[in-house]
């Protein structure tokens, strides 16, 4: 019962950990904001910049500044490749509208319109919404142009017999806030936040995306195996480049007849090296390059030899004799040269 006990209470004190873990990771807002403004400013941009003509699209692409050039290329993304239709109005309930700190001490205000789509074929497709999404930063400029027309209305107000709302209320104004805002917004062109960013972005269900990222994917990986079949289709072609190049080579460059040493390589019988010989035996040695029988060989070597000693290996022999004996018998009659 008291290990139960024990388990329990540190169970207990886990999850209070996680909760109070939980409601530290909130970020305090990089400057305060009213989220009421703020939603009916960026209602204000999307009214003011959805469905302009080709004209003035051009104009803002060119001139414009940033978050201009985001609207007016996000809503153009939006009807021509999501094929939105037509903006029906805005969702501004508290489910949809996302209020997040951005980078430079900005704030992001998110933003849900309503489309719908006659042409398309599916419900989902038919009322495709929308989330736009705006960064401001805060106009220091604003605040010091707020409280100093502010004061002014009130004393002038008070100057009157009136308070500063009843004032306003006999201008035409809620109060006078409203007044004042009214006032600085005509005249003096501010806001209270200034717009930084946009972004437009057509909202698509977990199952579309997935069924559009299955389409990617496949599309990708048949693109990557066609290139492949190619790359080797063309890679077993290469073995053909040899034969057409030594074809080519051939057609251009002549035969070249064979040098004699080169015949004597190429042949299978012996070839007769030339000797140091004299005048006289010069003539009937047979040059480098002609091929004799091996018998002939033999004998020419003989003589040749015995020629050369029985001088004293001084002189060349001017007349051979008809006939020479060599000391093992082998008799060498005459010498010719075959052709």
């Amino acid at each position: 019962m008291k290990i139960f006990k024990k388990r329990l209470l540190i169970a207990i004190l886990c999850l209070f950990t996680m909760f109070a873990l939980t409601g530290c990771d909130e970020e305090a807002p990089n400057f305060e904001y009213d989220k009421n403004i703020m939603i009916n400013l960026s209602k204000s941009l999307v009214n003011q910049y959805y469905g302009l003509s080709d004209l003035s699209k051009d104009f803002i692409l060119t001139d414009g500044e940033e978050y201009e050039k985001d609207l007016v290329k996000g809503f153009d993304l939006a009807e021509k490749t999501d094929k939105v239709g037509t903006m029906t109005g805005f969702d501004t309930s508290d489910s949809t509208v996302k209020f997040e700190n951005g980078s430079n001490g900005t704030v992001i205000c998110s933003i849900v319109l309503k489309f719908h789509n006659d042409a398309a074929d599916s419900d989902s497709d038919r009322n495709r919404d929308v989330r736009v999404n705006i960064t401001y930063k805060e106009n220091k400029n604003y605040k010091a142009q707020y409280e100093s027309i502010m004061k002014g209305f009130t004393t002038e107000a008070e100057q009157q017999g009136y308070t500063a709302d009843q004032y306003a209320q006999m201008a035409g104004s809620e109060n006078a806030a409203a007044f004042v805002e009214m006032y600085i917004s005509q005249y003096y062109k501010l806001s209270v936040y200034d717009p930084v960013e946009c972004e437009v972005t057509a909202i698509y269900s977990t199952s579309e995306l997935l069924v559009n990222g299955a389409k990617n994917m496949g599309v990708g990986m048949g693109i990557v195996f066609l290139v492949l079949i190619f790359i080797a289709f063309i890679i077993s072609l290469l073995k053909f480049v040899p034969r057409l190049l030594g074809q080519e080579k051939k057609k251009k460059e002549p035969e070249k007849k064979p040098q004699p040493a080169q015949a004597a390589a190429k042949s299978d019988k012996p070839v007769l090296p030339q000797p140091p010989a004299t005048d006289g035996i010069a003539a009937q040695v047979p040059q480098v390059g002609e091929e004799v029988e091996d018998g002939e060989l033999i004998a020419v070597i003989t003589a040749a030899l015995h020629a050369y000693l029985s001088e004293g290996g001084t002189t060349a022999v001017a007349h051979p004799p008809a006939y020479t004996a060599s000391n093992d018998g082998l008799v060498v009659r005459s010498i010719r040269r075959v052709r």
